[in-house]
């Protein structure tokens, strides 16, 4: 580099561009490819150049970007929560990235290293395992310290598990919305209740578990360990479970299903199975979605606020992204129980309950 004070030929000179292009990226007068202009930023950083001020503010000069950490595209819930995100910073003129992680711990993780190196203003992260070691723990606390040229890059949780205090987290109260579907099956006087849950390493598994154990025992029942299914949040996992459960002479007369999605498919196992749904089996699903409705019969289903919660997530993005230096936040979203065809016909009351954190 040379000596004296640099000039935009240094920075020109040390980011492999043109001067126009060096020119272009500090008055934001024209399109950029992002790589040539993380180079550019960091070229201006490393030169020390200052003559310009807006390249003397590059410190804290926004990419107005944030990314979306999502487990997968395939599962509906997730819908709402992004347009919930996308709605509020379209308003502020920031544009949302959605990255998919598979539900694959070291691509979430190598996601996530990837977005601290192109400076990202922010992510809200949805994710994929639950897992608790060494390891695991370090990861956690990294995603607190995330950083662009001595700047944090604020991270917001969403539907998480409490894995890190120094982050926000917004979700719902999942073992208080289990614990209501699965009273509302026994208050309809079933007693054999199976749960197809999601996957043991998933987030919430643990806290939905309690829910539904933790109803049963308040009515003086045990939850068969034979009763419970683990899935991947699809229709096609719902069918499965249940038809595997029926395969292995079980019965149950009350069925806990994890999402909408996993209902259906149960419901349609039901069905070619020639078991009459509520009848003989009532089954309740969690989120809340479309495809509660248009079953046949229709789904009792605990409704989650999805749009809200995506909204209220990136309101914490933002405070934090302007600055906000809280106490970090945790915010239990409110749900209220549908009550529908797949209970409703056997149903003593109708269900209309709103859950509070």
């Amino acid at each position: 580099m040379k000596k004296g004070v640099p000039n935009i030929k240094d920075v020109a000179a040390a980011a492999g561009v043109s001067i126009s292009t060096v020119s272009r990226v500090l008055n934001h007068s024209g399109n950029v490819d992002d790589v040539l202009a993380d180079r550019v930023i960091r070229a201006v950083q490393e030169t020390g150049y200052s003559a310009n001020p807006i390249a003397s503010s590059l410190k804290s000069t926004r990419r107005n970007q944030i990314a979306i950490v999502i487990p997968t595209l395939r599962r509906n819930y997730y819908t709402d929560i992004i347009k919930g995100i996308s709605e509020f910073f379209y308003k502020k003129n920031i544009t949302p990235v959605i990255l998919e992680s598979d539900g694959i711990l070291e691509k979430e993780k190598e996601l996530i290293r990837s977005l601290e190196k192109l400076w990202i203003d922010g992510i809200i992260l949805i994710p994929g395992q639950r897992q608790e070691d060494r390891e695991y723990a370090e990861y956690e606390k990294s995603l607190s310290q995330l950083k662009k040229s001595g700047t944090r890059i604020p991270v917001v949780l969403l539907e998480s598990h409490d894995m890190n205090r120094e982050l926000d987290l917004v979700r719902v109260d999942h073992e208080a919305a289990f614990y209501a579907m699965t009273e509302h099956l026994l208050e309809i006087g079933r007693h054999e209740i199976a749960y197809l849950g999601n996957a043991e390493d998933a987030p919430l598994h643990h806290l939905a578990l309690c829910g539904v154990e933790r109803a049963m025992m308040d009515y003086g029942l045990c939850l068969d360990r034979k009763l419970i299914r683990n899935n991947n949040y699809t229709v096609l996992d719902g069918y499965h479970s249940m038809m595997d459960l029926l395969a292995c002479g079980k019965r149950p007369d009350g069925i806990v299903c994890v999402n909408d999605q996993v209902a259906s498919g149960a419901l349609a196992a039901c069905r070619e199975q020639e078991i009459a749904v509520p009848q003989e089996a009532a089954l309740v699903g969690f989120e809340g979605t479309a495809l509660s409705i248009i079953t046949s019969p229709s789904i009792t289903t605990m409704i989650a606020p999805r749009y809200e919660m995506g909204a209220e997530a990136a309101r914490l993005l933002f405070e934090r992204m302007e600055g906000a230096e809280e106490e970090p936040k945790r915010i239990f979203m409110r749900v209220h129980m549908a009550v529908r065809d797949s209970t409703m016909n056997s149903a003593t009351k109708r269900l209309d309950v709103m859950f509070d954190e």
